[in-house]
């Protein structure tokens, strides 16, 4: 991963339409996190690699629920500022939770997530990169 902090004033999210409209919210009203949305940008519709890339184009890190976004050779790391990924698939995610990793473990924390797809499950994180040969690295996080 690359040695860069990233301050929670600095991130700026591009959420899809696949995502929950009732987290975006609560991230928006009650944690004042800055994201626009698909929706509002007029893009519904539109297919992921749209979205992909009108989130790099924003300067924005792509927050979703698509786990299509780790196909990597569809939506390669030297073409995104980073993509966030909530695993919905085995049980859903609650606010606090979103909450916790959001404020408590992903952002704030200097572990330099640019240039990152991280994955969100229930008690751990998944983070993938690229390391100087260009090899795709993994490192499961759990969460406390």
């Amino acid at each position: 991963m690359k040695n860069r902090t990233v301050h929670i004033s600095k991130v700026k999210f591009y959420v899809d339409e696949s995502f929950d409209m009732a987290l975006v919210f609560s991230l928006l009203h009650h944690y004042k996190v800055n994201i626009k949305t698909a929706v509002e940008m007029g893009y519904f519709g539109r297919d992921d690699t749209f979205q992909f890339h009108e989130a790099k184009r924003r300067g924005r890190f792509l927050l979703t629920s698509d786990m299509g976004f780790l196909k990597h050779r569809d939506f390669p790391f030297n073409q995104m500022l980073g993509v966030v990924i909530l695993d919905i698939s085995q049980e859903p995610l609650g606010l606090g939770y979103i909450h916790l990793w959001l404020t408590k473990e992903i952002v704030p924390s200097g572990k330099g997530i640019e240039g990152t797809k991280i994955v969100v499950h229930t008690h751990t994180l998944d983070v993938y990169w690229l390391n100087k040969e260009g090899k795709i690295c993994k490192q499961v996080l759990p969460l406390s």
